[in-house]
């Protein structure tokens, strides 16, 4: 696939049962806050991609889990999308809750398709 270039319109953060009624398939009982980016290309489409994992009271999060399941990858894919943009220096100590209103207008490449696209983590 060709990656698109893209600007992040909007990055907020939400609890998990504020978006949905029951945990979706997948997540565990550490996931329990979520990342909603909305990215515009410059063809005009939206691309929406939700971040899952566990926010610690002080605005950062573990990348690594005890866990051996997803939600090491989870985290580890939320730590790689801070990393490649740029967003972050040290992501141990990132403070997601503080600065989440830094992201938007940041420039990050999208992976465009028919029915819709995914933000491009390495």
């Amino acid at each position: 696939m060709e990656k698109a270039r893209a600007v992040i319109e909007e990055a907020s953060l939400h609890k998990i049962y504020d978006l949905f009624s029951r945990k979706p398939g997948g997540l565990r009982f550490n996931d329990t806050d979520a990342i909603v980016v909305t990215a515009k290309t410059e063809d005009g489409n939206k691309i929406t991609t939700t971040f899952y994992f566990c926010l610690k009271p002080d605005g950062t999060f573990d990348v690594e889990t005890t866990s051996r399941d997803g939600g090491r990858a989870r985290r580890h894919r939320l730590a790689s999308f801070l990393r490649y943009y740029r967003l972050a220096e040290n992501v141990k100590e990132y403070n997601i809750k503080e600065r989440i209103g830094e992201w938007k207008g940041k420039n990050i490449e999208v992976l465009p398709s028919e029915k819709d696209g995914s933000i491009y983590i390495p």
